[in-house]
């Protein structure tokens, strides 16, 4: 068997394998999938939104969290300005003349991870809820979530299942959808205490387990990722609460996609190389399933990349244009890499398409994009996944140049 065969049929081979782990998670604890415990108490939470030029959006997430249903003398918020040069701080103080829980912090811009820590400091809630300024809660979401922290002692931290806002274009009405796939995963994860990533939209936290752990970090690209995972590593819980719903507003520009989506992947390799000494140790699911799984995602997405690279690109342009062996009669298929006889690789390929398939129309069946679902399962499969590896090259291209920035335009 060739090498390259080799490599399919292991890459086909944990495509499967964790697929089957998903469908069977899911199978048996659906009917636990909407399930949120009621709180019996209502603990004091402060809403932190670090803002940086955002005076299109911030009125409207002001208006979200003042209608949030949550006795008015338990809730905080306070909107830290990093440094926006535009009406961020003129709408926040109109709010403020209404509204006395709503508190300004007005500072140098040095970031969202420092802004949050500023926030954290001055935060008189026992719970720190973090909302982005283009994030818009439902009203029953923070109701959703305190539970789970009166559950569990040892729960440190609860998200939520962010939804597309703008759905007007072809780009935005997939990441609707990739939205979904994500959320409905990372709930299927909460079932094995691997809830790995505390969303910025709308995530709460203990506030002193935040400040065992030192809040979030400035360097790192992906501060929600970064904080989970040394929540993770200290021993405690994260939750996700699948119906407790936020929206949110997605770039509607491929390039805007990829420069999010480069800046996704670089934090994600910056988190995974800090805790990578945590891998197979502890007592936790951190230690020996999020390291190895988010790991292992990293790996075979650029295995891809290759061999789509070498065996599409390279192999199709170098044998279009030398016409010998199609003169000989060969078949151009096969020096692509394909086979398409009844192998071993056929059939883990055929399983692991109709697996995914599977795996989509569940998620399709929990939202109202059904209508075109067979449509929207194929285009999202072999056109939007794709296109992952783009963002995925170019941050793996900055981390090795050591350039760090935020790019958001």
């Amino acid at each position: 068997m060739q090498i390259i065969t080799i490599i399919y049929t292991i890459m086909f081979f944990f495509g499967i394998y964790f697929l089957l782990v998903f469908l069977m998670l899911y199978f048996r604890n659906k009917s636990a999938l909407y399930f949120y415990p009621e709180p019996k108490k209502f603990p004091s939470v402060t809403f932190l939104v670090p803002a940086y030029n955002e005076e299109s959006s911030i009125g409207n997430t002001l208006k979200a969290l003042l209608e949030i249903d949550y006795p008015k003398d338990k809730k905080e918020i306070i909107v830290i300005n990093d440094g926006s040069h535009d009406r961020t701080a003129e709408i926040t103080r109109e709010f403020m003349k209404k509204h006395k829980e709503i508190k300004l912090l007005d500072k140098k811009n040095s970031g969202k991870a420092d802004s949050l820590n500023q926030g954290i400091k001055i935060a008189k809630g026992e719970l720190i809820a973090v909302s982005d300024a283009d994030s818009y809660p439902e009203k029953d979401s923070l109701k959703k979530m305190v539970g789970f922290f009166e559950q569990e002692d040892d729960v440190a931290a609860v998200t939520s299942r962010v939804l597309v806002k703008n759905k007007t274009n072809f780009l935005e009405k997939f990441q609707a959808f990739d939205y979904a796939v994500i959320a409905w995963g990372r709930k299927i994860l909460d079932f094995i205490d691997s809830v790995y990533v505390t969303n910025g939209p709308l995530s709460i936290y203990r506030k002193n387990v935040l400040n065992e752990v030192g809040g979030f970090d400035p360097k790192n690209l992906t501060e929600d990722i970064e904080v989970t995972w040394h929540i993770l590593s200290r021993g405690y819980k994260t939750r996700m609460s699948y119906p407790a719903i936020v929206y949110t507003s997605v770039p509607s520009k491929l390039k805007q996609w990829v420069n999010q989506r480069v800046r996704w992947n670089l934090g994600g390799l910056q988190t995974l190389n800090k805790y990578k000494s945590f891998c197979f140790k502890g007592k936790n699911a951190f230690g020996y399933f999020v390291i190895s799984y988010v790991g292992l995602a990293f790996f075979l997405a650029l295995v891809g990349f290759i061999l789509m690279f070498r065996f599409i690109f390279l192999k199709t342009y170098f044998y279009l244009w030398t016409m010998p062996f199609l003169l000989k009669g060969y078949n151009p298929l096969e020096f692509l890499g394909f086979n398409f006889l009844v192998t071993i690789l056929f059939i883990l390929s055929s399983l692991f398409l109709l697996l995914s398939f599977v795996y989509y129309f569940l998620i399709l069946k929990d939202t109202n994009l059904r209508a075109k679902g067979i449509l929207t399962v194929i285009i999202y499969n072999f056109i939007y996944r794709p296109l992952y590896l783009i963002p995925l090259i170019l941050a793996m291209y900055r981390l090795k140049k050591g350039n760090l920035g935020w790019y958001t335009k």
